[in-house]
């Protein structure tokens, strides 16, 4: 049971990754809830009981929900300067700044 639950895990996480770097709107927009369901079933492992084979595929995918991560952080980050550069274009400094600046953390 552990083990198709993080190979479920890892197969929504590597199909993300795949819709978000082609971007493919319908592919994420299926993505994203499989990817939710596989979260939501990790508290179904026993974590006292990991095998090392099973921890090594639980950080496989850790690795690749963070690479998920930072292409959904680029993507934004990216979007938002198009946004204030049109709003530049069109002269609407009143709706966005003119500079683009990552907000706080």
């Amino acid at each position: 049971m552990s083990h198709s639950v993080v190979d479920d895990l890892i197969l929504s996480s590597e199909a993300l990754i795949a819709a978000l770097d082609t971007h493919d709107i319908d592919a994420i927009e299926a993505a994203l809830p499989a990817l939710a369901r596989s979260v939501a079933a990790l508290d179904t492992i026993d974590r006292a009981r990991l095998s090392p084979q099973l921890r090594a595929r639980l950080e496989e995918a850790m690795h690749l929900a963070d690479g998920a991560r930072a292409r959904v952080r680029y993507l934004a980050d990216r979007t938002r300067q198009q946004i204030d550069l049109l709003a530049v274009a069109a002269g609407r400094f009143d709706c966005t700044p003119a500079t683009y600046g990552r907000p706080d953390r």
